[in-house]
């Protein structure tokens, strides 16, 4: 289950509502963002790693850049990484640079807008989906980047009744989404 989105027409943000299109606040990518997540350094799948380190199980991650001109300043954004450990729920922020684990930075303003979560299932169903999953999210990224591009997004969600991911990716300047089975890790 793949959908090819061309990154160089932004969707006006009355556009989103109502539109499966926009299901996760990662969904916006302007062209901007998108070029300068295709050069950031850390990886999708590293900073999931990095996240992870702690304590805990990812099950969303989101590449965000707050800054118009980040990526020419040098400031290639962030990834908001989504936790479940012990039963709870927790985000932080891994530098898209660095590495770097932090608390959760800031969200700018199209972030704050839509309220930085997904519009459909809370970080607490794709928690209810966990035990479900026989693959975790890094996996699935790998999975999902086998076809080529970079992973920008990676979240749990479920499809037709099936537990497993949604992973948005990047190539060439175009966004790609598939669905990766958490079950069958197919």
């Amino acid at each position: 289950c793949s959908r090819d989105w061309s990154s160089d027409v932004a969707l006006p943000i009355s556009a989103c509502f109502g539109l499966a299109a926009c299901e996760h606040s990662g969904v916006f990518e302007p062209f901007r963002e998108v070029s300068c997540f295709e050069a950031a350094r850390v990886s999708l799948k590293d900073a999931i790693a990095s996240a992870e380190g702690g304590d805990g199980r990812a099950i969303d991650a989101d590449y965000r850049l707050d800054e118009e001109m980040g990526c020419l300043t040098g400031d290639p954004g962030v990834y908001d990484i989504t936790l479940l450990a012990g039963g709870r729920i927790s985000t932080v922020s891994v530098d898209a640079r660095t590495r770097q684990v932090g608390p959760r930075e800031a969200s700018g303003a199209m972030n704050a807008l839509f309220g930085g979560s997904p519009f459909e299932g809370s970080p607490v169903d794709m928690a209810r989906m966990v035990p479900r999953l026989g693959i975790d999210i890094s996996q699935a990224v790998e999975l999902a980047e086998k076809d080529g591009g970079k992973a920008m997004v990676a979240w749990v969600e479920a499809k037709n009744g099936r537990a497993g991911y949604t992973v948005k990716l990047v190539e060439r300047g175009r966004i790609r989404e598939t669905w990766i089975d958490g079950e069958r890790g197919t």
